[in-house]
């Protein structure tokens, strides 16, 4: 996904939360922003958002000296949902379709997210009730099926701590189908999840756990080492979580499955669905849809429920 004009008024708000959980000082606050700011004329549109936001958390560091100012509250993100994880599970093991109860958990998971929310403004189970009643806008979980029917080797790309909890819940379930390699970052990056979480949550006990090589929003496909770019490669299927994720890997020729929420109105208007609604997109499917549409042959229902 390309980033839009939209994508570089958000660069700046972006900006100052991040910089407001790493110091209380104003005046680094400001040098923050300000150089920020500065960039924003010369910055790609060709680029993708998540992109074009690694250098907010690049100047956040190189400000302040802190590493990783989300630390603490990853590790609450974690507690807290590991709170909810029996609760999740019997849901799933409760349910007539474990498969999608669980593809649900995972996409509400996915509101964890300090990128473009405040903690506070976090309401887990309300959001589960919500993705529960209304579903993915786009829902490409049949095909999702037929891919898990052939797969053996599956790559799931995490995003958030917190989400992470919900991640492994629906990991459990694929593992009744094909081998999972989960996938965090290397470095720290906003509230992404590193080895720690994975280890902190007990999914490292569930799967292999790799990294991608670097502090990414997503996996830039430029910027991550062409060693990780041949492992997804060799996946037979492949799970990406979040926005970071869609904005770095919609276009990746294989066989890609995305699960998020639309947290802005522009990630909304590229996903073809509205502001806050889940989605579970095939980008075969998506492009197969689009393909139809240029030559006449498009089905209206294509890009909704399968």
């Amino acid at each position: 996904m390309k980033a839009t004009l939209d994508c570089l008024e958000c660069l700046g708000a972006q900006a100052l939360r991040a910089a407001r959980v790493a110091t209380d000082d104003l005046a680094q606050q400001r040098e923050i922003l300000n150089r920020v700011v500065a960039k924003i004329p010369g910055l790609d549109l060709d680029k993708s958002p998540g992109e074009l936001s690694l250098d907010i958390y690049e100047t956040v560091r190189a400000v302040t000296g802190i590493a990783d100012p989300y630390r603490a509250i990853k590790r609450a993100q974690n507690e807290a949902a590991l709170e909810f994880e029996p609760e999740l599970r019997a849901m799933v093991r409760a349910s007539e379709d474990p498969l999608v109860t669980a593809l649900y958990l995972s996409a509400a998971g996915n509101i964890i997210d300090l990128g473009v929310r405040h903690a506070g403004a976090i309401d887990i189970r309300a959001t589960i009730e919500d993705v529960m009643r209304e579903g993915f806008a786009v829902d490409h979980t049949s095909a999702l099926r037929e891919s898990l029917a052939r797969a053996k080797d599956l790559v799931f790309l995490l995003d958030n701590a917190g989400e992470i909890v919900f991640d492994k819940i629906l990991i459990e379930e694929l593992l009744g189908h094909a081998r999972v390699t989960a996938v965090v970052k290397a470095a720290p990056i906003l509230n992404d999840v590193l080895y720690e979480d994975a280890e902190q949550v007990g999914l490292s006990a569930l799967c292999e756990v790799i990294d991608n090589g670097g502090a990414f929003i997503g996996s830039p496909l430029e910027l991550v080492p062409a060693s990780f770019v041949e492992r997804l490669r060799r996946a037979d299927m492949l799970i990406g979580k979040g926005q970071g994720n869609y904005e770095t890997l919609d276009e990746f020729p294989g066989d890609m499955f995305l699960i998020l929420r639309a947290k802005c109105e522009a990630i909304a208007a590229h996903m073809g669905v509205k502001y806050g609604q889940v989605a579970l997109i095939s980008t075969r499917m998506r492009l197969r849809s689009l393909r139809g549409t240029i030559t006449g042959e498009d089905n209206p229902q294509a890009m909704r429920r399968d």
